[in-house]
């Protein structure tokens, strides 16, 4: 890819982080809180087109951004050219409940290392509750 071509993709995808972010009513520091930024130039780099969100953060910034991981990489590393398909998680949130939807928003106030350990404990939970369905001898 030119370096040309790397510029418009940065660009189209900063404007869609601004926009999905500014929908969701998440201010840039919200971003650098919850992603581990030091700096808000990354952020504000990054919606505006002069640099491209890193590699190792393109997940982090789709659950973020309540959007598709998968599609958000594709789009994110040119792919796909945009993400208007990409039907947002958060449609899903009208649907929770008060406790999920508080749940949702003390996650997304996390750092991202605290968001990581939380998702490794729910996945613990998971295996728990499958084997306290399966009765007590599963457990064993």
């Amino acid at each position: 890819m030119a370096k040309s071509e790397y510029s418009q993709l940065w660009r189209r995808v900063g404007r869609f982080v601004r926009a999905r972010r500014t929908e969701l009513g998440l201010s840039q520091g919200d971003i650098i809180k919850a992603l581990g930024y030091t700096s808000r130039n990354s952020v504000s780099n990054i919606e505006v087109g002069r640099e491209g969100l890193p590699a190792k953060r393109i997940y982090a910034w789709a659950d973020l951004l309540t959007v598709p991981r998968d599609q958000f990489f594709r789009f994110v590393t040119g792919e796909s050219s945009d993400m208007v398909d990409a039907a947002p998680i958060d449609g899903a949130t009208a649907s929770l409940t008060a406790a999920e939807q508080e749940l949702l928003e003390t996650y997304r106030g996390l750092p991202a290392a605290f968001q990581r350990r939380l998702r490794e404990q729910a996945q613990e939970f998971v295996t728990l509750a499958r084997a306290a369905a399966r009765g007590p001898a599963a457990r064993f």
